[in-house]
């Protein structure tokens, strides 16, 4: 059985700074400006079997399948809108991003 090494990720701090915004849906933001949606990021996954999930204790890790500096997802109803980076955010988690998807 192989050992796995675990390391602390530093994320870099979020720092305030300008950012031009354009909103993608033109001057009549105000029609929707007020509908609460739910963003869900997405680091990574796993796959493996019900016995090796109940056999997860205190301290266990489960290794995902993406690189540790790999881009994050953010999804929209399942659909991935934007790619991002985390950084920390006071004691958070927060992400940059870095790609948005338009609607092809």
């Amino acid at each position: 059985m192989s050992a796995n090494v675990v390391s602390r990720l530093e994320l870099p701090g979020l720092q305030p700074g300008s950012s031009s915004k354009t909103s993608v849906l033109g001057e009549r933001m105000d029609l929707v400006g007020h509908v609460k949606v739910n963003l869900v990021v997405t680091v990574g996954g796993a796959e493996m079997s019900i016995d090796k999930l109940f056999a997860l204790g205190n301290n266990d890790v489960v290794v995902l399948d993406r690189q540790a500096d790999a881009p994050v997802d953010v999804r929209l109803n399942d659909k991935v809108i934007a790619r991002g980076t985390l950084v920390a955010v006071g004691d958070k988690f927060g992400v940059r991003i870095s790609e948005l998807h338009s609607e092809s």
